[in-house]
C-alpha cells in the first residue's frame, strides 16, 4: 500500500510535464471599459485555472476548446492578459482598461402614437452606432432598430405590439426607460369608390385607421384637398395635377397606407368633329376631339341610338364604320361609361352606285373620276381595287370618287365602301409610269432629308421633278427604286408628288407631315456645377440623336423626355460659357449661357434619375461628395439593400430592391459617412 502511494506520489510531477502549455494568440477586442467581453482565442486552455489583467482575476463567462470569453470588472487596470496554470503564468497580448462609457438618456420620443410596422425616433443620448449594441424592446417585446447615432435610435414598433414603454439597454453603458408610446391601429385602405374618374371628381377613400392626427392624401404625388374625414372613411377631390396611380393616405401618429389598386385618372371625353357628317352604311367617319384613349374595346358608338362598329381609336381620333339600318341622329360617344358631351347629328345617304368613270384608260397614276351614288366623303371609307391591285383615292364626295391608278394588268374597278361593293362593267387599261411605295419619316422638319421608296423614277436627274404641295423639294440622291430629297423652306403637310419626264408622275398615298420650328427657350438651372442635371426647354426636339456641347468638353448625350423637354447632366471639365443643342441632321440651337461653379463641400444627394419605379430597374442617385468603390458604397430602401452598379463623385447608379414603397435610399459611404436621399416612390410591376 505505502509503494503504490509513493508510486503515485513520484508521478504527479510527470503528469505536470505532461500537460501541453496554453497558447494565447489575440485577443478580441484589445481595449474597453468594465464590463467588456474579451474574446480569447487559442488552445491548450485545459490547464488555465485563472485568467488575469495585470493583477486583477476576470471573471470566465464562456469556455469553448479555442475560444473563452471573459469580463472585464469593475476596478481594473490596463495591463496584459495573464493565464495561470500549474506550470506558471502566461502572458498574453496587451489590453488597455477605458473610461467606463456614460449611462443613456432619453429626452424625447417622435411619435408618441403610431401603428404596428411604424417607425418611431428616439431621441436622447449615450446610445452606440454599432446597431448590434443597442437592444431595445417594447413592453417586453424585442423592436428592430433601423438606424442608430450617438443622440437617435430609429425604431420599428412590432406586430403584435402593446402599449408601453420602450427600453433601451446600451452595451458596457446601462439602460434607460422612454415615456408611454400608444400602439394605435394600423392605417389602411381597403376600398376607392369610384375607382377612376376625371379630375376635381370626388372620391371616397374607405378602410381603417384614417383619422387620429394630421391627415395628407396624395394621387401619386399630387395631394388631395379634404372635404370631410372619419376613421373609416374620407372623402376628396381628384386633384389638378393628379395622374393613374396609387393613392396614399399619411396620418401623423398612425401611420401610411397606399391602396392595393392605382386610381385611374379619366378625363371625360370631348368631340371637336367629325368628318365626313353624312354617307352610306359601310363609310368610315372620324370623330375628333380629346381623351378618347387608345383601347377601342372600351369605346362605344351610337347614331340615332343604333350601335356603331369602332374600327380604331386614339386618343385624339377615333374611327367607326356606319352600320347597317342607320339613320340620321346624334352621335354618342363614350368612354368606360363617361359620356361627351357633344352630339354632332350624322346624316345617313342611300346605296352605293357607279354610272360610269372617265377617263377609261392611261398610265399607272391616272387620276380616274367615278360617278355615280353613296360615295364616302372619307378617302379612307372608300377602297378600290382594279386586277386586285388597290387604288389610291384622293378625292370623295357623296357622287364622285377620284382615284389614281396602280401599276396593274388591265381590268374591271372593285368599288367598295364599308359592305357595299359593286363593279365596273367597263374595264381600264394600264401602262407604267413611276409609283410611289412609300416615303420616311413620316413626319420631319425644315432641311431634314426624306427618301421615297417605289419604281420606276430613273437615274436622270435632270428627267425628275419631286415636289410638296407645288413647292420643289431639292433631290440629294437618286436610283431607279429611290429618292432622297430635302424638306424646303415654307413646305407645308401634303402629298409627295413625283413626276419623271416622258413617263408621267405619281402622288404618295399618304402626307408628309412638317415638325414644328425648332427652338430652345429655356436651360434651367443656368448655374450648375459638374454633375447637375439640367433641363432644356423649347420645341421640336426629335425622338433620337440629341447631344449637347459644353464649353471645354466634349458632346455629351441628351436624354429627350419629351418633343419640348431634354435633360441633361454637366460633365467633368465644362466651363462657364454657352451650351448648344446638336440635332442629328447636323443643325445646332443655342441653348444659353451656363455659368458652372466649384462643386459644393460636404456630401449630400440632390436628385434621384429613374429609367423607372420599379422593383429591379435602375436609379442614379446625384450630387456631391460620393467617394469609394461599388463595394465600399452601401445603399438601402426600407432596409433592404439596393445593388450598386458604379460611383463617381456626383452619381452612384443602383439596382432598384425589391421593396415597394414612398421612402428615403440610406448611402453609406467610407469614413461611416451617411446620408439620405429626398424620398422616393417604389411601385410594384
Amino acid at each position: 500500500m505505502l509503494h503504490r502511494a509513493f508510486a503515485l506520489v513520484l508521478m504527479l510531477p510527470a503528469l505536470a510535464l505532461a500537460q501541453p502549455r496554453p497558447v494565447l494568440e489575440r485577443i478580441e477586442p484589445t481595449s474597453g471599459p468594465p464590463g467588456t467581453t474579451i474574446t480569447l482565442v487559442g488552445r491548450n486552455f485545459q490547464g488555465v485555472g485563472r485568467v488575469r489583467i495585470g493583477e486583477t482575476t476576470v471573471p470566465i463567462r464562456e469556455r469553448l476548446p479555442f475560444r473563452w470569453s471573459v469580463v472585464v470588472p469593475q476596478g481594473a487596470t490596463s495591463g496584459p492578459v495573464i493565464l495561470d496554470t500549474q506550470q506558471g503564468e502566461f502572458v498574453g497580448p496587451y489590453f488597455r482598461v477605458t473610461a467606463a462609457l456614460p449611462a443613456p438618456t432619453v429626452t424625447g420620443l417622435s411619435p408618441l402614437v403610431g401603428p404596428p410596422g411604424g417607425e418611431v425616433a428616439i431621441v436622447g443620448t449615450g446610445f452606440s452606432t454599432v446597431l448590434s449594441e443597442n437592444a431595445v424592446s417594447l413592453a417586453g417585446r424585442p423592436v428592430v432598430v433601423r438606424s442608430a447615432s450617438p443622440t437617435e435610435l430609429r425604431v420599428i414598433v412590432p406586430q403584435g405590439a402593446t402599449t408601453g414603454s420602450f427600453v433601451v439597454r446600451v452595451a458596457n453603458a446601462g439602460e434607460v426607460q422612454t415615456p408611454v408610446f400608444t400602439v394605435a391601429a394600423a392605417t389602411a385602405i381597403t376600398e376607392l369608390v369610384p375607382p377612376a374618374g376625371p379630375i376635381g371628381s370626388s372620391v371616397t377613400i374607405r378602410g381603417a385607421g384614417l383619422s387620429g392626427g394630421q391627415v395628407q392624401v396624395f394621387f401619386g404625388r399630387a395631394r388631395a384637398v379634404i372635404e370631410r374625414a372619419s376613421d373609416t372613411e374620407i372623402v376628396v377631390r381628384v386633384p389638378p395635377r393628379a395622374r393613374t396611380a396609387p393613392v396614399t393616405v399619411d396620418v401623423r401618429g398612425a401611420g401610411r397606407a397606399i391602396s392595393p389598386m392605382p386610381f385611374e385618372v379619366r378625363a371625360i371625353p370631348r368631340i371637336v368633329a367629325m368628318h365626313p357628317e353624312s354617307g352610306p352604311p359601310g363609310t368610315l367617319v372620324t370623330v375628333q376631339g380629346r381623351d378618347f384613349g387608345a383601347d377601342a374595346s372600351v369605346i362605344g358608338v351610337d347614331v340615332g341610338g343604333r350601335v356603331q362598329i369602332v374600327r380604331s381609336a386614339g386618343d385624339r381620333a377615333l374611327q367607326f364604320e356606319v352600320a347597317p339600318g342607320t339613320t340620321t341622329g346624334p352621335l354618342t360617344v363614350s368612354v368606360r361609361g363617361l359620356a361627351a358631351a357633344e352630339h354632332p347629328v350624322f346624316s345617313s345617304t342611300g346605296s352605293l352606285r357607279v354610272d360610269g368613270f372617265t377617263p377609261t384608260s392611261g398610265p399607272a397614276g391616272t387620276v380616274v373620276t367615278f360617278r355615280g351614288a353613296g360615295f364616302s366623303p372619307v378617302l379612307t371609307a372608300n377602297s378600290v381595287t382594279i386586277s386586285g391591285a388597290p387604288a389610291q383615292v384622293v378625292a370623295a364626295t357623296g357622287d364622285t370618287l377620284q382615284v389614281r391608278v396602280p401599276s396593274a394588268p388591265a381590268g374591271v374597278f372593285e368599288v367598295r365602301v364599308g359592305s357595299s361593293v359593286v363593279r365596273t362593267t367597263q374595264p381600264f387599261v394600264i401602262s407604267q409610269p413611276p409609283f410611289i411605295a412609300s416615303f420616311e419619316p413620316r413626319i420631319a422638319a425644315v432641311g431634314e432629308r426624306v427618301k421615297i421608296r417605289g419604281a420606276s423614277f430613273g437615274t436622270n436627274l435632270r428627267l425628275v421633278r419631286v415636289s410638296l404641295n407645288g413647292t420643289p423639294m431639292p433631290i440629294v440622291g437618286l436610283r431607279d427604286d429611290e429618292i432622297e430629297v430635302e424638306v424646303p423652306r415654307g413646305a407645308t403637310r401634303g402629298r409627295i408628288v413625283v413626276e419623271v419626264s416622258l413617263q408621267g408622275g405619281t402622288a404618295s398615298a399618304d402626307e408628309l407631315e412638317i415638325e414644328a420650328h425648332r427652338q430652345v427657350s429655356a436651360l434651367s438651372p443656368s448655374s450648375a456645377f459638374p454633375g447637375t442635371e439640367l433641363t432644356i426647354r423649347g420645341q421640336g426636339f426629335p425622338a433620337a440623336g440629341i447631344r449637347v456641347q459644353f464649353l471645354g468638353v466634349p458632346a455629351v448625350d441628351a436624354r429627350r423626355l419629351s418633343p419640348v423637354e431634354l435633360r441633361v447632366i454637366v460633365p467633368n471639365g465644362a466651363t462657364t460659357g454657352p451650351v448648344t443643342v446638336l440635332l442629328p441632321n447636323g443643325r445646332t440651337m443655342p441653348a444659353g449661357e451656363l455659368t458652372v461653379t466649384a462643386t459644393p463641400s460636404g456630401t449630400a444627394i440632390t436628385a434621384i434619375e429613374p429609367a423607372c419605379p420599379n422593383p429591379g430597374c435602375i436609379a442614379i442617385l446625384r450630387g456631391h461628395g460620393f467617394s469609394g468603390t461599388t463595394r465600399q458604397v452601401l445603399v438601402r430602401f426600407q432596409g433592404e439593400p439596393a445593388r450598386v452598379r458604379e460611383v463617381t463623385p456626383t452619381s452612384i447608379t443602383i439596382q432598384i430592391p425589391n421593396r415597394a414603397g414612398n421612402a428615403r435610399f440610406e448611402v453609406t459611404l467610407p469614413g461611416n459617412v451617411r446620408i439620405e436621399s429626398p424620398p422616393f416612390l417604389v411601385t410594384s410591376r
